[in-house]
């Protein structure tokens, strides 16, 4: 599915991704963060969105099989608006038993060193939960 109705949290090994700040620059990587703020997102249409800025992975990314950089990117910049959202590939919802499963073109998140990414080779054993508000 490519929509969920209530707007929730990501956890990643425990820990949330963290909502971005407006004074960041466009198109960089999500982090998680033991404390931080979470990011509050919804998922409309493909598009996983927090504020002004949607998460997820670059359509121009690089083509080996390492794990894709899950990126924020900001609505208005880099032709990136509300209307043309194709440089940020979709994000689809699965319902997994009492759970939900979000995949990034076809692969769950993972992290490294507090960086978020999409593990492509799914061999991840990170532990991803979503927590609805």
């Amino acid at each position: 599915m490519d929509s969920l109705d209530s707007p929730f949290v990501i956890e990643i090994n425990g820990k949330p991704v963290a909502k971005i700040s407006n004074e960041t620059p466009t198109k960089t990587q999500a982090k998680i963060e033991a404390g931080a703020d979470a990011a509050v997102l919804t998922l409309k249409e493909g598009r996983l969105q927090s504020g002004d800025w949607l998460l997820g992975r670059n359509k121009t990314e690089n083509r080996s099989m390492l794990p894709k950089q899950v990126l924020w990117f900001k609505l208005g910049e880099d032709g990136v608006t509300p209307d043309n959202t194709s440089q940020v590939l979709p994000v689809e919802a699965h319902k997994d038993g009492e759970e939900y499963k979000l995949t990034f073109k076809g692969a769950p998140l993972t992290e490294a060193e507090g960086n978020v990414f999409a593990d492509i080779m799914g061999e991840s054993q990170a532990s991803v939960v979503i927590k609805f508000q």
